[in-house]
């Protein structure tokens, strides 16, 4: 059976949040956090990224920058 969920990045904080908006799978979501690249890490330094599904609105996965 296929996974046919999509899931997008989001970065959190005390104040405010960020959608990438991606359309995506779980997978590529996850190597998008382990890369680190994107600013909205420095950013977000003391706040959360997380994997969340777009279907179902389920954080799959939240990590602490």
């Amino acid at each position: 059976m296929v996974d046919e969920k999509t899931y997008d990045v989001v970065f959190n904080s005390d104040k405010h949040s960020n959608s990438n908006g991606f359309i995506s799978s779980l997978e590529f979501c996850l190597k998008y956090i382990e890369s680190g690249k994107d600013d909205y890490f420095k950013s977000y330094a003391g706040g959360t990224v997380s994997v969340v599904c777009n279907e179902t609105g389920e954080i799959m996965i939240e990590l602490e920058i």
